[in-house]
């Protein structure tokens, strides 16, 4: 199974569907507007560090860091704590 996944290869049409697979909306949460995106093909959840300190959340170091690539041009996202 995880032979079979590795070999794949992304097709082009699949890129262009995923552009349609983002999802932007806002909602509340403890009273207070945030602003999601929502991502279909997405398999991790992240939330900013300014969300997390607007909504006086704690969080504990992650015991297995790792990168995400990011929205746009400016690189990788390395994750180090958790919720």
């Amino acid at each position: 199974m995880v032979r079979q996944v590795l070999n794949e290869q992304v097709k082009v049409a699949d890129l262009e569907e995923q552009r349609y697979n983002v999802f932007y909306t806002r909602c509340h949460v403890q009273n207070k507007l945030c602003s999601m995106i929502i991502d279909r093909g997405s398999y991790t959840n992240i939330a900013s560090i300014a969300l997390v300190d607007e909504l006086n959340s704690h969080t504990t170091k992650h015991l297995m860091p790792y990168k995400l690539q990011w929205l746009n041009d400016c690189g990788k996202i390395e994750v180090t704590s958790k919720l």
